[in-house]
């Protein structure tokens, strides 16, 4: 199959926020350069409701900087976390810059929901569209670019000389396309679609990690996986829905299958982590409500508060019961958000001349567990430091055809349907990388995936497309396989 190629000065792995960011903060420090952004839809960004910043009167950041740390158990990199949480209020200044209105109170102050894992109220937030707004606005700007263009298109394979990128191999439409280029920065995201049981799209299958580790890029704290503590599992209607945590500082209860509150003893302010642990316990210790789950119940909420702060919630979940006095969804902890990543700076650098990475597909930040809205902060502060330290990388053109030829004519092709492979692995983590994580499920994990590796190689799909996606689906599994 004859490789096609596009040359280009910065490709941008990913086309939500950090990729939009990094494309947008590269063009205006090189209004020159051609930018490809490269990406196949379907990403989190547009779910983001809001994200931190201490613009309250009673924070700092250096309040943030120590909720942050505590949060990550200290195993975050610390000046990761001063670089994302000095540079918060600025990203609040360049949203509003462009456009995006923060809700206020009637006294001109920011609107702020108070996150779990926080000491503040601390997320600023356009109703509970935030993510959608920006997006929006920075695609405008982009899309008005000659020198910018969208592509659809599936980034498999970084290829590099010397320790420097020299370009990348995508598939559109099936077909190959090699993009020569010296700059990449990765944005593509995490690897929680990999798992049976997730908040997020299935596109999200960890491809960054997987080139990153391939390339020779470090990774850090990839045995640190955030569960979304309260993901609805009933009713049907809205299985797979996942509710906001701030509701529990309005009013709003859990409670297991024996009517007893989940938050009696933990004063109300466990972060992710610990209410997913929380959740997981109660469930399996005789509290399941019937789906492997307990009760959200929103009736201690106010329905007009309810209604006023969160209406796209409102209008999805209120029409479920006619008695608001009854109104209780079950829910039970998804895979969220990938903790760790690709080992980035605070230039977001790698240590591969060339390659940036920010978002999810970065590491570092949040070491153990993170605070709810930091994941909305860093896409916007590290996609921004990535695109600027993209244009100030000195490189000049390259062209990586004789290493795409050779990988490409590398791949063995077949004629098996291999759909069920994702299937298999989300099982697999699932089972082996989730809560509790044992040693002897790792272990146990790790050789169901070396048994579906070997399998895909013995009985590959037809499609090289398909064969490159699962491999890395595959690597990035084993990725998340650490203990």
């Amino acid at each position: 199959m004859g490789i096609t190629s596009a040359n280009c000065d910065f490709l941008v792995v990913g086309m939500g926020i950090a990729g939009l960011r990094a494309a947008h903060a590269f063009s205006r420090e090189r209004p020159e350069g051609k930018i490809i952004i490269a990406d196949l839809g379907g990403g989190a960004s547009s779910e983001v409701m809001g994200f931190c910043a201490p613009m309250g009167g009673d924070d700092s950041p250096e309040i943030f900087i120590a909720d942050t740390m505590r949060a990550g158990a200290q195993e975050n990199c610390r000046e990761l976390v001063e670089q994302l949480c000095n540079s918060a209020a600025d990203a609040v200044n360049d949203l509003e810059s462009l456009g995006v209105r923060f809700d206020k109170k009637a006294d001109g102050t920011y609107d702020m929901l108070r996150p779990l894992g926080a000491t503040r109220n601390r997320v600023v937030h356009c109703k509970t569209t935030t993510g959608k707004a920006a997006m929006a606005i920075y695609r405008k700007i982009l899309s008005a670019n000659e020198n910018v263009e969208f592509r659809t298109s599936r980034i498999v394979k970084l290829f590099k000389k010397e320790n420097r990128i020299c370009g990348a191999l995508g598939f559109e439409r099936g077909k190959p396309v090699l993009y020569n280029t010296p700059r990449v920065a990765l944005c593509c995201g995490g690897a929680a679609g990999l798992y049976g049981f997730s908040t997020w799209t299935k596109v999200l299958q960890g491809s960054a990690y997987a080139m990153a580790s391939d390339a020779g890029a470090e990774l850090i704290g990839m045995n640190r996986v955030q569960f979304e503590p309260c993901v609805a599992v009933f009713p049907a209607e809205i299985y797979n829905f996942p509710i906001i945590t701030t509701m529990l500082f309005e009013g709003a209860k859990l409670i297991d299958a024996r009517g007893k509150s989940l938050l009696e003893n933990s004063q109300g302010k466990p972060n992710k982590r610990e209410l997913a642990e929380i959740i997981a316990r109660a469930a399996a210790n005789g509290g399941d409500c019937g789906h492997g789950g307990v009760w959200f119940d929103f009736s201690g909420v106010e329905e007009s508060l309810f209604k006023g702060k969160y209406p796209e919630y409102y209008k999805k979940l209120r029409p479920l019961v006619s008695d608001y006095s009854n109104f209780k969804v079950e829910v039970k902890p998804a895979a969220h958000t990938t903790l760790g990543g690709v080992k980035i700076d605070t230039c977001a650098r790698t240590n591969i001349g060339g390659l940036f990475a920010a978002g999810e597909a970065a590491g570092g930040i949040h070491g153990r567990d993170r605070i709810g809205g930091n994941a909305g902060l860093e896409i916007f502060v590290f996609g921004k430091i990535a695109g600027e330290s993209a244009a100030r990388y000195d490189a000049s053109s390259c062209d990586a055809s004789n290493e795409a030829n050779m990988f490409v004519k590398s791949l063995k092709t077949g004629g098996k349907d291999r759909s069920d492979t994702l299937k298999k692995i989300g099982e697999i983590l699932d089972s082996h990388a989730g809560l509790p994580r044992t040693k002897s499920g790792v272990k146990e994990g790790l050789d169901r995936i070396n048994i579906l590796k070997n399998s895909l190689l013995e009985n590959p799909p037809s499609g090289l497309e398909q064969i490159c996606s699962l491999q890395n689906a595959l690597r990035a599994a084993e990725l998340l396989l650490t203990i």
